[in-house]
């Protein structure tokens, strides 16, 4: 099952900036996936790093809420033809932080990518264009040229009401896509407060 690329963060000397980047809302929680193929339907789910079924305490759920933007994705992969595809939302919840989630939440599903027929991830263009009306797909922001200064302008906080953990830019398509992500300074200070020695791990993940 494909899984996710660390999206590298925007700071020090690996700094990369993106020209005219599509810029999209980052929620906090968990990154999950979901596989489908026109022979098998929704066959197989997983977090970044493992498989889950329903019996899963934490992530079982999220296979039930999968049921509504399912319908829609599998209705846009059949209108192109795909053979396959896995997705990739986000599972959170208004007190998930740092992948830790409250059982008694009501808990969504963000789509934020879709990778099709073995070809690597759509671009952000066709995202938008073919998934916009998922419900509860994560929003476009805009389209900014990633610099230093659009950094700056994220960890002081200019998007804090609509995605306070921060965002993620993104250019290209397919295998060759190119991502970035920024904090916003009120999310690093939540972290630092909370987990102390352990901030710093969490920060560089």
């Amino acid at each position: 099952m494909k899984s996710y690329p660390s999206i590298p963060a925007s700071t020090g000397t690996s700094f990369k900036e993106l020209t005219d980047a599509w810029v999209f809302a980052k929620p906090d929680g968990s990154n999950l996936r979901f596989e489908w193929s026109k022979k098998r339907g929704w066959y197989k789910y997983g977090t970044r790093t493992r498989l889950f079924d329903a019996s899963d305490p934490v992530f079982g759920k999220a296979i039930e809420l999968w049921k509504e933007p399912g319908e829609v994705i599998v209705k846009v992969a059949k209108d192109e033809r795909w053979e396959s595809m896995v997705c990739f939302a986000e599972f959170h919840g208004p007190n998930s932080f740092v992948g830790v989630h409250d059982p008694a939440d009501q808990h969504v599903l963000s789509l934020f990518d879709v990778a099709a027929n073995k070809k690597g991830f759509l671009g952000p263009k066709d995202f938008v264009c073919l998934f916009g009306k998922v419900p509860g797909v994560v929003p476009l922001l805009g389209r900014w040229h990633w610099t230093r200064g659009f950094v700056e302008r994220v960890r002081a906080g200019e998007f804090l009401e609509l995605s306070f953990e921060g965002v993620v830019g993104k250019v290209g398509e397919g295998h060759n896509i190119r991502m970035a992500k920024a904090k916003s300074e009120a999310w690093i200070q939540k972290v630092k407060a909370l987990y102390g020695d352990k901030a710093e791990a969490i920060l560089n993940s």
